[in-house]
């Protein structure tokens, strides 16, 4: 059953046209609601189908038209779904309001009108927690101007995190909001927070079957950790537990001749390479580095080349509509030059990793097996990890390399993926993320055209 939602014209009142099951459905119905919001609906009196709703709690302005889907269970009437996104701020005026998350909404929320939800963007300061009420941001089609309008929106049926840094995260606004929002009954918030690498290695290496595909990892309590780890690794990687975008990142390695080598990322791309030829300057170098910040150590993998350089691999896994976890795509990150990790901001450069591999290996069922191990690997942990969390997870990334043998090993697992530079895998993951937030809210989506 299906209905479009009308901004009203008499006041906070919203117009329902509804086809006979849903109209019959929404006038028999004990209780209707849209998202979290109840409403009282009665008949226009117009033509067949017209029917009014009034909200409950405060006022609701619904910016557009939207065709929505009805579903009855319990005697309760539900129309939605109805998705918020949560960020942490709004530029209003800018023609890029949520900075480069502003196109990355957009497109979302024109796939979920295309399936049938409402899909909006808000945050913290928008909150009306009495009234049930949410104050946020949609976007309107070609039809209705192409732009960003302000509207006030029923609690969403489900919530897609997408605060954009830690540093926003940390907000005392923030934090409460969200904490608030995971315990609203009735509304399924994924993808909580950001991940600590710690956290994650240490329920990734508790399951049996993943311990094979993770470097050795630990904390670096000071110079003497890093010296008894360097001993036993010979090379080593420094990495911030809390850290992204490789910010921060050091290899240090055991030189044949004595000494140790240094070699430090700097903003801008820039890297440092020093000699150190003392424990004693190791030291100095590594309280400068940490500065109270907690590092881990992680054993560095010889990685596969191409071209002279290294790559790792960037996957990103979501569940389907049934709460599986596929890979919808990898990518291969190529290190600049000089580099010591593959991010673009460095000088990384991308790849396709398929015929990448067949390159290197020149044996069509060896890249094929390796391909398979590597969307075995990564599946397993995001369920070992989302089952750990409490199943709070819609997707998740993951860094991963491949050693010389085609031996996959999991460097970091991320919870606020970037968006990927293939337009394929773009457009499958917005609309799995959807499907996702369908199979939340208890709705079945509307198949959206092709190319959505």
């Amino acid at each position: 059953m299906e209905a479009t939602l009308v901004r009203g014209t008499r006041g906070h009142r919203i117009r329902l046209r509804a086809g006979a099951d849903a109209c019959e459905a929404l006038k028999r119905g004990d209780e209707v609601r849209l998202g979290l919001h109840p409403l009282a609906v009665t008949g226009e009196g117009q033509r067949p189908g017209d029917l009014s709703a009034r909200p409950m709690l405060g006022r609701l302005s619904i910016p557009g038209s939207w065709r929505l889907h009805v579903d009855v269970r319990d005697g309760v009437v539900r129309i939605g779904p109805v998705i918020g996104i949560f960020t942490s701020s709004c530029r209003r005026g800018s023609r890029r309001p949520f900075a480069g998350l502003t196109a990355r909404f957009r497109r979302f929320i024109a796939l979920a009108r295309e399936m049938g939800a409402i899909a909006y963007v808000f945050t913290p300061k928008g909150i009306h927690w009495q009234s049930k009420i949410i104050r946020g941001y949609t976007y309107l089609p070609a039809g209705k101007g192409h732009r960003w309008v302000r509207g006030a929106f029923p609690f969403p049926d489900v919530v897609y995190n997408r605060v954009p840094t830690r540093k926003a995260e940390r907000r005392k606004s923030v934090r409460e909001a969200r904490l608030r929002l995971l315990a609203e009954p009735g509304l399924d918030l994924f993808n909580p927070e950001f991940l600590d690498k710690w956290s994650v290695y240490q329920i990734l290496s508790k399951d049996e079957t993943l311990r094979a595909y993770l470097p050795a990892t630990t904390p670096c309590t000071g110079a003497a950790s890093l010296l008894s780890f360097l001993r036993e690794h010979g090379r080593v990687y420094l990495k911030m537990a809390d850290g992204s975008l490789g910010k921060g990142t050091v290899r240090v390695e055991l030189l044949k001749g004595g000494g140790f080598g240094w070699h430090a990322t700097r903003p801008g791309g820039q890297m440092v390479h020093r000699t150190l030829r003392k424990e004693a300057q190791l030291r100095a170098a590594l309280a400068r580095l940490r500065r109270g910040r907690r590092y881990l150590m992680q054993k560095a993998v010889p990685l596969l080349k191409t071209g002279g350089r290294p790559f790792d691999i960037r996957a990103l896994v979501q569940k389907d509509a049934h709460g599986r976890w596929l890979v919808t795509g990898m990518a291969a990150r190529i290190a600049g030059r000089g580099q010591i990790t593959t991010h673009r901001p460095r000088g990384g450069s991308r790849a396709r990793l398929s015929p990448l591999i067949r390159s290197i290996f020149r044996d069509e069922a060896k890249a094929r097996h390796i391909t398979q191990e590597l969307h075995r690997v990564i599946v397993r942990a995001a369920e070992v990890f989302d089952r750990a969390t409490g199943d709070r997870h819609g997707e998740l990334s993951m860094d991963v390399g491949l050693d010389a043998a085609g031996h996959p090993w999991i460097f970091e697992l991320n919870s606020k993926p970037a968006v990927f530079d293939e337009p394929s895998i773009r457009r499958v993951a917005r609309r799995r993320l959807l499907n996702y937030c369908f199979s939340c809210s208890g709705f079945a989506p509307r198949a959206p055209a092709a190319g959505g």
